[in-house]
């Protein structure tokens, strides 16, 4: 007999979709997602961080694949840049430090104009999302509240965007945190209702040798990458132990930046292929490459 296919062992599951972060992985995560929904996979619960907990958040709550990948495909760098290095240096003599460059005020009107609903409450699928909390110093998960700002900051990537204010706390990218929180959606009361956890994971990407003027800075990224894999082994080890079906699939994409937004088309077909590839082999064990 052939071995089951990723697939087969999706089909009629109810399944809980984790996106990963990764820089401006928004463009893989929606194509991975038309490689499901080719397939007839509907998942039952999203989750995610950063890129990857915005993507969530549009398909949780219904935005038509068509609808998203238009909606990403047509955004230009004016569309979020707005940098305020002078209210940077304000934040930061109140006290706040400096957190990030670009006030994030486009970045938050996008979502508010384009999100189908404003609380997760109003989501047609449960969705979980992980923030970096600076203020408390710990992880928060958020599936209740106001939706805009929750997503806003999932992504307020460190040093680019500004802290994002919520209560009493400020926010920075979840990926800082959990670069796939599976973990976490299993635990949850989303988790409960699931059969499957399904992780559409991007490596993170680090340079192989340091050096230069920021060679301070690649170091420290490097080590982060590094901690956010093994937090990741650490889940699915946790996860096997509770017997939790865990399947990973990884995606090695082109690279888009702010500056090289067009390379988006290729991620999201490229994502939308390692889908399809992925769902007609056996499940691979996980492995960042």
């Amino acid at each position: 007999m052939p071995p089951t296919t990723l697939l087969q062992h999706l089909e009629g599951k109810r399944i809980g979709l984790v996106l990963s972060a990764g820089y401006f992985g928004f463009y893989g995560h929606t194509g991975f997602l038309k490689g499901l929904a080719a397939a007839g996979i509907q998942p039952a619960a999203y989750a995610g961080t950063s890129a990857g907990g915005m993507v969530a958040a549009f398909a949780a709550a219904g935005m038509p694949l068509r609808k998203l990948e238009e909606l990403l495909l047509k955004q230009t760098k004016k569309n979020f840049w707005d940098p305020d290095p002078i209210g940077a240096v304000m934040d930061a003599r109140r006290g706040h430090g400096f957190t990030g460059l670009l006030k994030g005020e486009r970045f938050r009107k996008l979502l508010e104009e384009h999100l189908p609903v404003p609380h997760f409450e109003e989501l047609p699928h449960p969705l979980l999302l992980v923030a970096a909390n600076l203020t408390e110093g710990t992880h928060d998960v958020f599936t209740t509240g106001e939706l805009a700002p929750r997503v806003h900051a999932t992504c307020a990537y460190p040093g680019l965007f500004r802290a994002v204010p919520i209560g009493n706390s400020h926010y920075w990218d979840g990926g800082l945190v959990d670069k796939a929180p599976a973990l976490a959606l299993s635990e949850s009361a989303i988790g409960k209702e699931l059969d499957a956890i399904l992780v559409h994971y991007l490596p993170s990407r680090t340079r192989k040798i340091l050096g230069g003027p920021l060679v301070y800075a690649q170091g420290l990224a490097t080590a982060s990458a590094a901690l956010r894999h093994d937090h990741f082994r650490l889940q699915l080890s946790i996860l096997e132990g509770r017997k939790v079906p865990v399947y990973v699939v990884t995606s090695n994409l082109p690279p888009v930046t702010p500056t090289t937004l067009e390379r988006g088309f290729d991620a999201l077909d490229q994502a939308r292929l390692s889908a399809e590839r992925a769902l007609a082999r056996p499940p691979q064990r996980f492995e960042e490459g």
